[in-house]
């Protein structure tokens, strides 16, 4: 008989063939639509203030995104606000960790790297947040940062900004291969098209699929290396739309995609 699996809304075909009754072949229907087997998920690193006037178009394509803030930077000059984290959170989207003031962890020592990331969750949580995705400041990472530190505070995951390359790697699996060290397309910049970023989607879709993710630090013309403008944003949710209107994606937080149980923060 046909049977399907579902992993984090995602839908995969595990039996395919026919039921043989008392020496008769009756046909199973297959399920009429399966669920993409690309999930995409849109992020924003640091907290900056000028992604959060595109939390009505969000809304307005249905998704929600994952924003990576630095709790010791809330409320800053050109930071998103506690009030701005709120809404966003209200408006489906997710708020995770990115340590308490944007330090590489590689570079400290243990009981300092677990500061910045325990502390960073109890400071999210605090505000009545659920933090339990994690992305690395300068995605410099080891062995005892991603166990010692990250896992060790209670995040369920842990994104870098490396490992898919669209030439062997075209997207991190489901689940991800080392949820402490999920991999990602090279983050968009200036000068990096619309059409690129979609190629990183495209090139899952038709290498058996997988998770994408899309990491933005700025939305403005030109404000910051890592930067895109809003017409470029604009075309770019236009696009995810379409694609999952047709079944193509699915887009989905990190916390949707990884999944795992929450667990409640402490320091240290």
């Amino acid at each position: 008989m046909t049977r399907w699996t579902r992993i984090r809304g995602l839908q995969t075909r595990t039996v395919a063939s026919v039921m043989l009754t008392a020496g008769v072949m009756v046909a199973v229907p297959a399920a009429a639509h399966a669920a993409p087997a690309t999930a995409v998920t849109i992020q924003f690193d640091d907290g900056n203030a000028d992604v959060f006037q595109w939390v009505s178009t969000l809304s307005n394509h249905g998704f929600g995104a994952t924003f990576y803030v630095n709790s010791g930077t809330i409320g800053t000059a050109g930071k998103l606000t506690w009030a701005e984290l709120t809404t966003l959170s209200q408006a489906g989207s997710e708020i995770a960790s990115h340590t308490v003031g944007h330090v590489d962890l590689k570079k400290l020592k243990l009981a300092d790297a677990r500061f910045q990331v325990c502390q960073d969750r109890v400071n999210l949580a605090a505000h009545g947040f659920q933090p339990e995705s994690f992305a690395y400041p300068f995605s410099d990472i080891n062995s005892t940062v991603e166990t010692q530190v990250v896992q060790y505070c209670g995040d369920n995951s842990g994104r870098t900004s490396f490992g898919v390359n669209d030439r062997t790697v075209f997207a991190e699996t489901i689940p991800p291969v080392d949820p402490y060290a999920t991999r990602t397309p090279a983050d968009p910049k200036q000068g990096t098209t619309v059409a690129t970023i979609e190629g990183y989607v495209t090139s899952a879709e038709h290498n058996g699929g997988g998770w994408v993710q899309l990491t933005f630090h700025h939305i403005c013309s030109g404000c910051d290396a890592y930067s895109i403008t809003p017409t470029d944003m604009q075309s770019l949710l236009d696009w995810l739309s379409a694609q999952v209107t047709s079944g193509a994606v699915a887009v989905e937080t990190t916390e949707q995609v990884v999944g795992g149980t929450y667990k409640p923060p402490f320091c240290c």
